[in-house]
């Protein structure tokens, strides 16, 4: 719903600027020329409304290519691979992750990995994967912060001057137009249902909205839960928990220092693996506890 609300908003302003095509800007006219969403071949880019104007009296034309945001939106990214982190952070990601992720370390540490009884909303008997990354406006939960970023690599990240070619150069009505799809404004609005001028006097520069804006990070549990024998989905891990046995007794380490390189599948199967040679199953799981390396943090 929430989706299908925010494309609505991209598509009216889209129809607003196409039939309502002149505003004034910093005193000066201009003519809406163009007007479209910007699509690249593969994935998404941060332009979500492209519109080319040219300034009545000097014939100067001038892009507006608007990132939107509705004015409750908490996510920034909640799908993060260590693909995207490259193209949102640059060459530097894993740094700006692992230095981030170590400020809350002790929320890690100090974590349960097993639960042999409910704990908040993790169901009982199950073993803890891993911690998969998002991006949000604001902190959530005990395991969030704020990402550690430098001016330029905020704006960066709202900008998408990182995206990879087929993103930041995509179509617009079916033909390529370079670096459209690099966010140069932000508007943030819920509905459209104002003038063409209402929108583009609350435009702000993507730098101006940057510089002053915080990023935050949250991880978020993913975990194997032995009654249905499954977890929730390949996602890729922030942190995560390299389960093994020494000498027949169940161990573990906390990896936090590799992020987005694993996914949970990974950690799963291998879980499944060592459940199955210790034979432990949902229906008899408590005898786990007897198997247990006495550094392993569980909640009975």
């Amino acid at each position: 719903m929430v989706l299908k609300n925010f494309g609505k908003i991209e598509q009216d302003l889209i129809e607003l600027f196409t039939y309502s095509d002149n505003f004034i800007l910093d005193n000066n006219k201009y003519h809406i020329i163009k007007a479209g969403k910007p699509r690249p071949s593969l994935g998404e880019c941060k332009t979500d409304v492209y519109v080319l104007a040219v300034q009545a009296k000097k014939n100067i034309k001038k892009e507006f290519k608007i990132s939107i945001k509705k004015s409750n939106a908490d996510f920034l990214e909640n799908k993060i691979s260590n693909e995207r982190a490259i193209e949102l952070f640059g060459s530097d990601s894993d740094k700006i992750l692992s230095d981030s992720i170590s400020l809350i370390k002790n929320s890690f540490i100090n974590d349960y990995y097993i639960n042999f009884e409910k704990y908040k909303k993790t169901e009982k008997n199950c073993l803890k994967i891993g911690w998969k990354f998002e991006l949000l406006n604001k902190k959530s939960g005990e395991k969030s912060g704020e990402l550690q970023l430098t001016d330029t690599q905020k704006l960066e990240v709202f900008s998408g001057s990182n995206l990879s070619d087929e993103k930041k150069h995509s179509k617009i009505n079916n033909k390529v137009i370079k670096n459209s799809g690099v966010a140069s404004h932000i508007l943030i609005v819920d509905k459209i249902d104002k003038t063409t001028q209402f929108y583009f006097d609350k435009l702000e520069s993507i730098e101006s909205y940057a510089l002053k804006s915080k990023i935050f990070f949250a991880c978020k549990a993913i975990n194997y839960r032995s009654s249905k024998d499954k977890w929730d989905g390949n996602r890729p891990l922030a942190v995560y928990v390299n389960w093994k046995l020494k000498n027949n007794i169940l161990d573990c380490d906390l990896i936090m220092n590799n992020p987005l390189k694993v996914k949970a599948n990974q950690v799963g199967e291998n879980i499944r693996k060592i459940l199955c040679d210790l034979r432990i199953s949902y229906n008899n799981f408590n005898i786990l506890k007897k198997q247990l390396s006495e550094k392993i943090k569980y909640f009975q």
